[in-house]
């Protein structure tokens, strides 16, 4: 396929600045079909991603002495900067059909994505994430950023972080995060699977425990906090080798299942399997709305 007549269905648009720096700026729009496949891949700067309801992807980028350039087709646009000497910033600012899958990457890049609304790959080396709506397969990793999401609608959300604190909130998909040093806050959470462990830092988890599901929750060094909004079922295990162990409702011990500082006990049915581990903090079980206090039984507490 010749790429480089616009006339036909695929093109490249390539633009630089001269030597001498100076401000630039693009403006065009492309007409796709349906929910295309974009990608987007910075050295330095920011990428700006809204949603709307036209089979069009508009691309606007503001650049001093950077590089950019564009793939265009109908089913798929790939935006990339290309390294020069000096400055590489660019700020790029799309705004794609609803539903449209993204690929994100920025080498020292702010992302911010709302309204999308469609599955998400993500991938920063330094620079802070905000990501509103999405759904499907959506995986984020991050070298050193914090990390804000909301409003996964279904599917799978997948977050791998070294440095950064990370806040999910309103997700109805699958859950695994995993960070190295920050801190870890999942609220409004409604999932059968769901895995959040750090390092260095709190994890903290409110929302429902489906019968069937597997939680687990760990910190090295930090607090772990699990708020059950609806009356569960779970079979849990509690593990910490020098933190404390704080339930605000009655609990008993399972004969003959304790070991040291680890214990387990089962909540109604027990169908849900939930573990709860730290090395160094207080482990704290809520349910419902209102905390009452309260321990495992001294005579069964280890």
């Amino acid at each position: 396929m010749n790429r480089i007549a616009a006339s036909l269905a695929a093109v490249t648009i390539s633009l630089g600045a001269p030597l001498a720096a100076q401000e630039h700026s693009l403006d065009t729009t492309f007409t796709v079909r349906g929910t295309p496949r974009v990608s987007v891949n910075n050295l330095s700067g920011t990428i700006v991603v809204t949603g709307w309801n036209r089979p069009a992807v508009r691309l606007q980028a503001e650049y001093d002495n950077a590089r950019v350039e564009a793939d265009v087709s109908p089913s798929r646009v790939a935006v990339r900067t290309l390294s020069r000497r000096g400055d590489n910033e660019v700020t790029y600012t799309l705004t794609v059909p609803v539903g449209t899958s993204l690929e994100l990457s920025g080498n020292s890049t702010d992302i911010d994505v709302r309204g999308v609304c469609g599955e998400a790959s993500i991938s920063i080396t330094s620079g802070d994430l905000t990501l509103a709506c999405a759904q499907g397969a959506v995986s984020v990793q991050s070298i050193s950023g914090d990390i804000v999401i909301s409003d996964i609608r279904s599917g799978s959300l997948d977050v791998s972080v070294t440095s950064g604190d990370v806040d999910i909130r309103n997700v109805r998909a699958s859950v695994r995060v995993q960070s190295t040093s920050g801190e870890i806050d999942l609220s409004d959470v409604d999932a059968s699977e769901v895995t959040a462990e750090t390092v260095s830092g709190e994890v903290a988890f409110a929302g429902r425990i489906h019968d069937g599901g597997r939680y687990r929750f760990e910190a090295h060094s930090g607090d772990v906090t699990v708020r059950a909004t609806n009356a569960f079922n779970a079979s849990v295990t509690v593990s910490t080798f020098s933190g404390d162990f704080e339930p605000d409702f009655p609990i008993t011990i399972t004969p003959g299942r304790q070991n040291a500082r680890e214990w387990e006990f089962t909540v109604g049915s027990g169908s849900a399997r939930m573990t709860l581990r730290s090395f160094s903090g207080t482990i704290n079980l809520r349910r419902g709305a209102a905390a009452r206090g309260g321990r495992p039984d001294r005579e069964n507490e280890p």
